[in-house]
């Protein structure tokens, strides 16, 4: 059995200490998953303790296959190792090690073993297949922890409980591990027919029909509610009845929310973080600048982003701190515009809609979760908060630095015409209408981003 290895070592700005109790919390593991990598986790029994392990159905290029790991050789503060005990290669041995370098800073280096077995399979994909993959991979793992670590850091001086909508979707669903890995606790709000499969602790059981929590007690001094929930706004196209359940699923539920809170509480939460959208601004030529103050515009995406933002006030009329995040189009491979557009890239087959000209203010999905966090732990942060970052660009601009970074042309433009055609008032709205938003309040108070320019973002959530 012929052995290769793999290494990868990376510095980071916290303790040693901080670094390996991380990858022992709840989430850290969802934290590692490359979005490109299509994975489901089957089974999970403890964390990296000697004897806990981890199932997952995933795939090794195009063969899908399910891999478990289980954990041995655990030394606090030290390292950890995980085996194959099920999975694709002959051999699999990967050693997480931990060291320190001083009091506030450390270094993390991740050295796998591997064989590939003999026979079709290891032909095909052959260790420089592998070791691509694995490079790939490690990349994205090591700014993850660095940027998670960072955050935390800088943003998280207590543990804290938080309430969170919307936990399975785009922004929901990367929140709550990187919560979690942070320390902190986190209760998900799910309807009276989910099946709870976890610990009932953490959940919290609303009742739509009474628009009512069924277990007020769990949510008892909360430091915050970060309510995400709502119907995807890009799902379908906007017919009448569409848009009454996007009504519903933002404005409505979210004035049920607050009034439950007030009603079913002793303690009320300490803030209610809100989504909302800088579509709050209507269609505004490239050259119009916005910040929170900005005069507000019209259609049915602006109206409806006023009055979701209307009915968090009742929250506010009862003492609670509000912070209305109005995200821009948010860069993740893992929903949203970047997944729907890479495929298309890929095949050569990306360009700009229309003119070209309509601007885009996008914001990572790491700055998405660290300006969360921000918005909970910094009390002068309140009302309307332009959740984007610093440098917008045209919607060409977006096109050709998404085309540079996945080594593919841009030059298949897709006429108005067409757009309009094809998705109607919701085309005309989202893909060929523009905002220049700029983060001043979040600058002003001193959120640092992480991705200030739209290659970074798409370097870092492309793993290239």
């Amino acid at each position: 059995m012929r052995l290769h290895s793999f290494t990868r070592s990376s510095s980071l700005s916290v303790s040693c200490e901080e670094a390996f109790q991380w990858h022992r919390r709840s989430g850290a593991f969802e934290r590692m998953l490359p979005p490109w990598m299509t994975s489901q986790i089957i089974s999970k029994e403890g964390t990296i303790y000697d004897g806990d392990s981890v199932t997952i159905k995933t795939n090794l290029g195009v063969i899908p296959f399910v891999f478990k790991a289980q954990h041995q050789n655990y030394i606090e503060n030290k390292q950890f190792e995980d085996i194959q005990i099920q999975g694709p290669f002959a051999f699999f041995k990967h050693l997480h090690k931990f060291e320190k370098i001083d009091d506030k800073k450390s270094k993390i280096t991740d050295h796998i073993e591997y064989s590939l077995p003999i026979g079709m399979l290891s032909r095909f994909l052959g260790n420089k297949f592998i070791d691509e993959k694995l490079n790939k991979m490690f990349t994205y793992r090591h700014r993850t922890l660095k940027y998670d670590l960072f955050l935390h850091s800088k943003y998280s001086k207590k543990k804290l409980k938080i309430l969170v909508t919307g936990a399975s979707g785009l922004v929901g669903s990367n929140l709550v591990p990187f919560l979690t890995s942070g320390g902190h606790e986190v209760i998900k709000l799910v309807r009276t027919n989910y099946k709870l499969e976890e610990d009932a602790n953490h959940f919290a059981i609303w009742d739509s029909e009474k628009k009512e929590f069924v277990n007020p007690e769990i949510l008892e001094d909360l430091d915050a509610v970060v309510h995400l929930a709502g119907e995807n706004i890009a799902a379908q196209k906007w017919s009448e009845e569409r848009k009454k359940e996007l009504i519903d699923s933002r404005v409505h539920f979210t004035s049920a929310i607050c009034n439950a809170l007030i009603k079913q509480l002793k303690t009320l939460p300490k803030s209610f973080i809100s989504a909302s959208g800088i579509g709050i601004f209507g269609s505004r030529d490239y050259d119009d600048i916005l910040h929170e103050e900005s005069k507000l515009g019209s259609g049915f995406l602006a109206n409806l982003a006023k009055d979701w933002e209307m009915a968090s006030r009742e929250a506010e009329k009862a003492g609670i701190r509000v912070v209305n995040l109005r995200f821009g189009t948010i860069i993740s491979l893992s929903g949203g515009v970047l997944k729907k557009m890479y495929t298309p890239y890929r095949l050569c087959l990306g360009g700009p809609f229309g003119s070209g000209r309509q601007m885009i203010s996008w914001i990572s999905i790491t700055d998405v979760l660290g300006l969360i966090l921000f918005s909970i732990s910094n009390n002068k942060v309140e009302g309307a908060v332009n959740a984007v970052a610093p440098h917008a660009v045209t919607n060409e601009q977006f096109s050709e630095l998404l085309a540079q970074t996945l080594d593919r042309p841009s030059s298949l433009r897709i006429p108005e015409l067409f757009v309009e055609s094809l998705f109607g008032e919701m085309g005309r709205e989202l893909l060929l209408s523009g905002q220049h938003a700029k983060p001043v309040k979040a600058l002003k108070n001193g959120y640092e981003f992480l991705h200030s320019q739209l290659h970074d973002a798409f370097t870092y959530c492309l793993g290239v």
